[in-house]
């Protein structure tokens, strides 16, 4: 009995001192309600866009990916510029993201099939 509250005891401490590395803001709960409910993808992108920005003015690094998802919902937009730009922030923020974002970024250069609209 001892034995088992001192393993409990050890396993409380540790999980007390862990912290989350990254601030997610409820962003799987997000992408499912978007993802439930395709409309919302405006909310969904200003949501996440005040999150990144938030980040950015207290000088966090954020989670992998979070500049890449804003980017790609841009690009679903058609805002090729301004999904660039995210994917550039992904690029530089997260080094084992280069090969694909600099990918992704060249795609972007091509003209689009939409006869070179935004």
């Amino acid at each position: 009995m001892i034995r088992f509250a001192l393993i409990l005891t050890v396993a409380l401490l540790m999980s007390a001192c862990v912290q989350r590395k990254y601030d997610w803001n409820n962003y799987d709960a997000n992408l499912y309600r978007y993802y439930k409910d395709p409309a919302s993808a405006q909310q969904f992108r200003a949501g996440m866009e005040t999150h990144l920005k938030d980040l950015e003015a207290k000088k966090q690094r954020p989670a992998p990916g979070l500049y890449a998802e804003l980017g790609t919902l841009y690009l679903e937009q058609g805002d090729r510029t301004t999904a660039a730009t995210y994917y550039a922030k992904e690029r530089d923020a997260w080094p084992e993201s280069r090969y694909l974002m600099e990918t992704m970024l060249q795609s972007l250069q091509k003209p689009s099939k939409d006869g070179g609209k935004k």
